[in-house]
């Protein structure tokens, strides 16, 4: 976590996603990337070429919008002071989540942080919020804020599972988590109900399997019952104190997202408490 993208519009909430990363950085020696995206408003014609166009009228507030951010840069540059974690502010013009996975690419960055305040409804449903986009696209992990949080905080890591033995990547990265924030790891698994056919006695044994298969040291394992996968991951994480959700998406997009969704994702966009997810590539 040497590198740390901040997506920031300078809302309360993107100021709390700032303030983390800046903690994040100064506890490993790294480096803060913000960005602020204008997003660019476009005008369609009737078949003529060159179409889209941006019209004059929104050149000209992007010009002012842009003239806007550079100040409270400005301000927030000069509120570190000097000898201050390693910041650097940059003002881009597009769509928000292309430049966010674009900058990932360039800079070489190892996380992402950045706030939510969820979608719901049709909007949800149609074009879903930026936070779950990147998510689901993301090379690298997606730290989602809701609220405020410091180092101090994470003392627990709410770790859901599926109990397959194909998660080595993804529990490297947990055990990493772990040692960076002395947390203990609540491993839970959602027994599916009634889908599921599996006896509450047989999950307690593949947990058991599941943490010695990986060595997990400081643990406790969790089984709870649910039709919804992620109200019950969000409830149980609800009632764990200063804890982090941690998950794993294969980042479905097109029509194979809307068939088969991500557990991740929606638990990313309706949790209370901060979620952290990484788009495995394991099998």
């Amino acid at each position: 976590m040497k590198k740390i993208l901040v997506p920031f519009d300078f809302s309360v909430v993107a100021h709390h996603a700032y303030q983390f990363a800046c903690e994040i950085a100064v506890a490993n020696d790294g480096e803060v990337h913000v960005i602020h995206v204008v997003e660019v408003q476009y005008l369609f014609g009737n078949g003529m070429p060159g179409q889209p166009y941006v019209a004059f009228d929104s050149v000209h507030t992007i010009t002012e919008i842009s003239r806007d951010a550079e100040d409270e840069f400005r301000k927030m540059a000069e509120a570190l002071g000097p000898g201050a974690t390693k910041v650097k502010y940059s003002i881009k013009t597009g769509s928000l989540t292309d430049l966010i996975l674009k900058t990932v690419t360039e800079e070489n960055i190892d996380l992402v942080v950045m706030a939510t305040s969820g979608a719901h409804g049709l909007k949800k449903f149609f074009i879903g919020s930026n936070t779950e986009k990147v998510v689901r696209m993301s090379p690298v992990p997606v730290f989602v804020l809701p609220k405020a949080l410091h180092l101090k905080d994470v003392r627990n890591i709410v770790l859901p599972t599926c109990l397959d033995l194909t998660q080595g990547e993804l529990i490297k990265k947990v055990q990493a988590m772990q040692q960076f924030f002395d947390a203990v790891i609540h491993v839970l698994y959602v027994n599916n109900f009634p889908t599921s056919l599996i006896r509450d006695e047989e999950v307690e044994v593949s947990l058991n399997d599941f943490v010695k298969f990986y060595g997990l040291t400081k643990y406790t394992l969790n089984i709870r019952r649910g039709a919804d996968l992620d109200g019950a991951i969000i409830r149980f994480a609800g009632k764990v104190p200063h804890s982090i959700i941690v998950m794993s998406t294969h980042g479905y997009q097109g029509f194979k997202h809307l068939l088969r969704g991500s557990v991740a994702e929606d638990v990313a966009n309706h949790a209370v408490e901060p979620v952290w997810t990484y788009v495995s590539q394991d099998e």
